[in-house]
């Protein structure tokens, strides 16, 4: 089963559409776990609306920022596949059908622990792109090293990843002090464990609106350590990407073909 974590608060806006992202999936073994922080707003009754119509648990109450709600809602997970969506993004009705063909299984003779689909956004009229060109590989030593950040290799987009429940539970969970870059410590930590697996599908869409928090590339990168300055001259110049280049060429066995499984 998969676990699907969603954290919320004050999330009318843009709930619904996420709860309907969930309901349309043709694969049906999975649980969303809402964790609502205590919403003043309309969430609650979206919520309630949409209870005992697909297979869907909520908790309302106060907690200590986005990353205590997911870290609650993974202790309330029952599936060996974990996720988290955020309530302004969505999954493609295709999404959990695609990742049950690949985590957990063997690939390249290795089980793969966790992947990540296709970079996918689209704003508030609905338009979706995909970001970059063909599958980006994202080799473990680079990870390691915090390259995956945007600056430097382009973003590992949080939506589109999945893993299993052991790797998350052997790295013991996420860590629940940051406020905004949490993602960015687990993948790191993850790296230290598994390799990551990048498939050729769009699973996700990372909605673009104002006022969304991940919007602040700058507090986010100053809270997972900030750059250096000799870091941003190499940025600037392109090394970073021309080494990319160079290993991501020893490391297709990286990429998934779905359609091959």
């Amino acid at each position: 089963m998969i676990s699907v974590i969603t954290p919320t608060y004050n999330s009318e806006e843009y709930l619904e559409e996420c709860i309907k992202g969930m309901m349309s999936q043709t694969y049906r073994e999975f649980e969303h776990i809402i964790v609502d922080g205590g919403s003043k707003d309309g969430t609650l009754e979206i919520i309630k609306k949409y209870e005992g119509k697909y297979p869907m648990r909520w908790i309302s109450e106060k907690d200590n920022g986005m990353y205590d709600a997911i870290s609650k809602g993974f202790k309330m997970a029952k599936g060996d596949v974990f996720c988290w969506i955020n309530s302004d993004d969505m999954y493609m009705p295709w999404t959990l059908a695609t990742i049950n063909k690949v985590i957990n299984k063997e690939v390249n003779g290795h089980k793969v622990q966790w992947c990540v689909g296709l970079g996918s956004r689209y704003t508030e009229d609905g338009i979706n792109y995909i970001v970059g060109k063909g599958i980006q590989v994202f080799p473990h030593q680079f990870i390691r090293k915090g390259w995956h950040n945007g600056p430097k290799l382009g973003c590992l987009q949080q939506e589109s990843s999945f893993w299993s429940r052991a790797l998350y539970e052997s790295v013991g969970g996420i860590d629940t002090h940051f406020k905004l870059a949490g993602d960015f410590d687990l993948w790191k930590r993850f790296a230290e464990k598994e390799r990551l697996y990048s498939i050729n599908s769009v699973v996700s869409g990372f909605r673009i609106h104002e006022g969304q928090k991940s919007g602040d590339r700058l507090a986010y990168l100053n809270e997972e350590g900030g750059m250096k300055s000799y870091e941003r001259v190499l940025a600037k110049l392109k090394i970073y990407k021309i080494i990319d280049r160079i290993v991501s060429v020893r490391s297709k066995d990286l990429a998934i073909h779905v359609e091959e499984l």
